[in-house]
């Protein structure tokens, strides 16, 4: 009986020796553990070394970029007067070169550097696809729309529509459409008293030019050849925006 029991105690020892879990001792001491630390330490020793390095880089651009005011700001106080030269100032020399280019724009784009051409455009400039003349820039429509939708298409275009001065500004229209269709003109009548108004809200002098039809309060006016006709503001027609040209 005693043996049994003695029997029974000594194997419950061993199994308990046995199953028993290593210390967390041990566990730090594993060869995988070491290298898992050994790598981290690797990372954050390198995030130090670049997040030193910017330090430093960040630094010198700061000490540098005060620098460049201050000898900036030397350079621009010292009167003329002084005699110091001051050709080395960057602002002074991006003025001369800018004054430079548009010296050579002029001589080689303009009709005449000194004085103003002969249809009065001087050195001005449009924008692709529009026609120059007479300071004014023209753009002609290659769709029709109705009279409302092509003032709003000239808007977009930071311009308005056609509005003729005079008579030779009703014929250069008509060379360039050579009369071959209507055109829509910034003319309509927009008051009770049936009086056409330009888009400028100038008042059409019909002695100049007269308009053939009726001025009802939703009529527009149109040109084809040299002469200006009444139509219903909801036809579709081609039109002509029109803004001043760019002077250089």
């Amino acid at each position: 009986m005693e043996d049994e029991e003695g029997y029974t105690v000594l194997n419950f020892r061993r199994q308990e020796k046995t199953t028993t879990s290593p210390s967390p001792g041990r566990i730090q001491d594993s060869p995988l553990s070491s290298q898992r630390c050994k790598h981290m330490l690797g990372i954050l020793g390198a995030v130090c070394i670049i997040l030193t390095v910017a330090v430093i880089i960040l630094t010198i651009l700061v000490f540098q970029g005060r620098s460049l005011q201050m000898d900036t700001g030397a350079v621009s106080s010292v009167p003329e007067s002084s005699g110091v030269s001051q050709r080395h100032s960057p602002g002074r020399e991006c003025n001369r070169s800018l004054e430079d280019l548009v010296s050579r724009l002029k001589q080689s784009l303009c009709h005449s550097a000194q004085s103003p051409s002969a249809d009065g455009s001087g050195c001005k400039f449009c924008p692709m696809d529009w026609l120059s003349h007479r300071g004014k820039c023209y753009w002609f429509s290659k769709d029709s729309k109705n009279w409302k939708e092509s003032c709003d298409d000239c808007s977009a275009k930071s311009s308005r529509k056609l509005v003729i001065q005079d008579q030779e500004e009703m014929e250069f229209i008509q060379n360039v459409t050579h009369g071959k269709y209507h055109v829509w003109l910034g003319l309509s009548v927009t008051s009770a008293e049936k009086n056409w108004m330009w888009v400028d809200s100038s008042v059409l002098d019909q002695t100049l030019f007269p308009v053939t039809g009726p001025a009802d309060v939703y009529s527009c006016g149109v040109i084809k050849g040299n002469r200006i006709h009444s139509e219903t503001c909801s036809a579709e027609f081609k039109w002509i925006c029109e803004k001043e040209a760019m002077p250089l």
